[in-house]
């Protein structure tokens, strides 16, 4: 998207936007491009209302520490493979895996109707699992 602006604005692949908003001033026909840029800088930074969780392995640093690598890595994956099912049945997106903690969001890349819904079902669903 924001290469997209640039070009708009007259700028190519690497051209900087300060540069690029000082050639828009410049003349007519650059400034219809400025004005194509902003109406497309507004779209791309709509605001959005999202839902968010949060979640991680409650004492996972005393279990990285006391239980074997394989079994440590079989806990991890399965926790892994369950909050991907969890977000793909809920509509979510995963933003974010470090280590056990881990950030899945509802509305912000797709469209998600009852996103807080969603997010509630999902957090039901893996406090059931």
């Amino acid at each position: 998207a924001a290469g997209e602006v640039l070009r708009a604005l007259g700028g190519g692949q690497g051209a900087r936007p300060s540069v690029a908003v000082t050639a828009a001033s410049t003349g007519q026909v650059v400034k219809s491009s400025a004005t194509k840029a902003r109406s497309l800088l507004d779209k791309w930074l709509k605001k959005k209302i999202v839902s968010v969780m949060f979640a991680d392995i409650s004492g996972f640093n005393n279990l990285a520490i006391s239980l074997p690598t394989d079994k440590l890595l079989a806990i991890h994956s399965t926790y892994v493979t369950v909050l991907e099912d969890v977000g793909k049945a809920t509509k979510g997106t995963v933003q974010s895996l470090v280590g056990d903690r881990v950030i899945l969001s509802w509305n912000a890349a797709s469209g998600v109707a009852a996103h807080a819904t969603e997010a509630c079902r999902a957090a039901l669903m893996l406090r059931d699992t």
